[in-house]
């Protein structure tokens, strides 16, 4: 029950803090693609972490047991970069939109294939917790819980879906609300925080992760099949 009840409040506490930074810098409440924006994913995020909480308890707690004393000072700064991406492109939006009026918004068609892809990378990023049960924020073997290589599901088609998920999600959520200018900017950001991460945890899994130096070479691509 504590870790239901910790889980719904961090789940509402992540939503009050997305509304923070949509709302705030454009210094209006009178957007409805943002509450939009914020109802669904607020749903989503509450629908997926029941399951898990169901059926992949172990999931929600790794995710939970978050010690930045242990985290490396590179793999730090790699994580506040794609919360980076995340925040940069949330609070620009409503900046360019309601005051600098610097890049043109999404046509409305456009914005609806945002919101779908917005939709996909949640689901891609639930499954993949729902998938690895030791997927946690910091880069970490679990020695204590049997930590081992997950190669089925999702994880047979790319070796860091979670990370395919979070392209999505900024993605998205960039075209449903933001301009070409918040997506650009956004997406760099993003592209620097993944490549230094991947690389910290890719060296951290072949050195101490049984069997992963097997996995990588059958697995071949970190995110898209066939592309990256």
């Amino acid at each position: 029950m504590i870790l239901w009840i910790k889980t719904f409040f961090g789940i509402l506490f992540q939503t009050l803090l997305l509304g923070v930074f949509l709302f705030l810098p454009g210094l209006t409440l009178n957007w409805p693609d943002a509450f939009l924006f914020l109802s669904i994913h607020f749903s989503i995020t509450i629908l997926a972490s029941s399951y898990l909480l169901i059926f992949k308890p172990a999931s929600i707690e790794a995710r939970m047991n978050y010690d930045s004393e242990a985290q490396p000072k590179e793999d730090r700064l790699a994580t506040a970069l794609m919360f980076s991406a995340i925040i940069l492109g949330l609070s620009l939006a409503p900046i360019d939109i309601f005051h600098l009026n610097l890049s043109p918004v999404f046509e409305t068609v456009t914005k609806n294939i945002g919101l779908v892809i917005y939709i996909l990378g949640m689901l891609l990023v639930m499954a993949s917790m729902n998938a690895n049960e030791f997927a946690e924020t910091t880069v970490n073997i679990q020695e204590e819980r049997g930590q081992k290589v997950i190669d089925t599901g999702i994880y047979s088609l790319v070796r860091h879906p979670m990370y395919t998920g979070f392209i999505f999600f900024i993605t998205g959520v960039n075209v449903w609300l933001g301009t070409y200018l918040s997506l650009f900017l956004s997406l760099i950001f993003l592209a620097i925080a993944l490549r230094s991460r991947i690389n910290i945890e890719e060296k951290t899994l072949l050195k101490d992760l049984n069997g992963y130096e097997e996995y990588s070479k059958k697995v071949k691509f970190r995110l898209i099949p066939y592309l990256l």
